[in-house]
């Protein structure tokens, strides 16, 4: 199976990349290669560089991203509203 081109991770500490000042609890989305030495640095929430299997599933692209407004607690709502 190919490694996917890039990943989304969660910052774990502040971080500047390409001049932006990143925030802990930031999501980004960057290249597998960083993905790697940023989670060997530590730098990424909830993932221990010492487990194996928390660094391949971090490295692992889901396809499946947080939207960046989030569509189903208004679809709920409307729904609660109309029953």
């Amino acid at each position: 199976m190919p490694q996917p081109d890039h990943v989304r991770i969660v910052l774990a500490h502040h971080l500047t990349r390409d001049g932006e000042q990143l925030l802990p609890g930031d999501e980004i989305e960057i290249p597998h290669n960083e993905a790697q030495q940023l989670i060997g640095a530590g730098y990424v929430a909830d993932v221990d560089p010492a487990d194996s299997a928390a660094v391949s599933k971090a490295l692992t692209f889901t396809g499946e991203s947080k939207p960046a407004v989030a569509m189903a607690p208004a679809n709920k709502a409307a729904g609660q509203a109309s029953g």
